[in-house]
């Protein structure tokens, strides 16, 4: 039932609230807490959500489910701005839930608070039927309407209370006894009086607030501290990617300069010194140019060899400006390697003779 405008999730609660879905909630204008529980982690796990508003009008409903819900929001604090806009009524389940949230909105109408639990039971004194109770469970299923019973009841009535006292407190940002002392007790309030008693931060429009959301979403900035704080499963996982990829590139890189070294030691073919094929290395010349500067050391040093007297198909004579260079040694031509016949390409490119 959730709906998104502007990158902002309107999530609604609407009417009693029970904890799971039944025709009353399809049908009747209720809400269940898992639909709620369901809307809210899609809204927040959605990519196209920036922040979440749960839109309630509400007085209230069952207490099973209910902590779990507030729980789930509260724990969710810090991933999206989280806000709850009372724009009816915003009481007893609904204020709960509505509480757990970052801030909470209302309008200058709205009823909130009911901080409390009540509980309509039936006395089991009824005609024409006998009940056995085991006699080793004599609490069991006590009649409220004897003073055992109705204390029984009331004992359990009184743990929900102080459970949705101290979470009211926790998500508030205060004490138990704040709560007590200032939340009414079970008492509702006016939107204004429930401002200045704490339990709402400011009284505004269900458009106000979307539109601030909406502004605060225009200035997010995406970085990566915010993500490693946000988001530190994300993190992780690109952390881990950029490793592996650095790996990657060191061994190709290291790949490449293996098949580099090889090339220049192949072109200088002994005539130069290993020192000068490194210092081409470490200049980071390309191939080409340093084909160029070992045929320009070797012609500098005037080392010359005789002319290969081998079948010219298999042995080249490399030249340069007239100077005869000597060739390589006969051999198959099937034999000739990936890296022999790169620098017979780049000589070729170069334009140096072949004979």
């Amino acid at each position: 039932s959730a709906s998104i405008r502007g990158g902002v999730a309107i999530i609604p609660v609407r009417g009693p609230l029970f904890k799971r879905a039944n025709l009353m909630t399809e049908h009747c204008g209720a809400t269940s807490y898992e639909t709620l529980l369901k809307d809210f982690h899609q809204m927040i796990e959605s990519p196209s959500v920036q922040s979440i508003v749960l839109d309630i009008d509400s007085p209230g409903g069952e207490a099973k489910g209910c902590s779990e819900l507030a729980d789930h929001i509260f724990s969710a604090r810090g991933q999206k701005p989280i806000s709850a806009y009372i724009g009816g009524t915003g009481a007893s389940a609904a204020y709960w839930i509505a509480s757990a949230c970052d801030q909470v909105f209302a309008s200058d109408s709205a009823i909130v608070g009911s901080i409390g639990v009540q509980s309509a039971v039936r006395s089991e004194k009824t005609d024409g039927e006998i009940r056995f109770v085991s006699s080793q469970s004599p609490n069991k299923n006590r009649d409220p309407a004897t003073e055992d019973g109705a204390k029984e009841v009331q004992a359990v009535i009184d743990g929900l209370a102080e459970v949705f006292i101290q979470k009211v407190a926790r998500n508030r940002g205060t004490g138990r006894q704040e709560v007590l002392d200032r939340f009414g007790q079970g008492s509702v309030f006016v939107g204004t009086e429930a401002k200045a008693r704490g339990m709402i931060d400011e009284i505004t429009t269900l458009e106000s607030v979307l539109a601030k959301h909406g502004e605060k979403n225009m200035t997010v900035e995406i970085t990566a501290a915010f993500i490693a704080e946000k988001h530190p499963a994300i993190a992780e996982h690109f952390i881990q990617l950029g490793v592996a990829k650095s790996q990657e590139n060191l061994k190709a890189s290291v790949e490449a300069e293996r098949k580099r070294i090889s090339t220049l030691r192949l072109l200088s073919d002994g005539q130069v010194s290993e020192e000068f094929c490194q210092s081409l290395i470490d200049g980071g010349v390309s191939a080409e140019e340093a084909a160029l500067k070992i045929l320009l050391e070797v012609k500098s040093s005037g080392s010359v060899r005789s002319k290969a007297t081998e079948d010219p198909r298999l042995a080249f004579d490399r030249t340069l400006s007239g100077i005869d260079l000597p060739p390589r040694p006969s051999i198959e031509a099937k034999d000739l390697s990936e890296q022999q016949d790169k620098a017979i390409e780049l000589a070729r490119k170069l334009g140096l003779n072949f004979r």
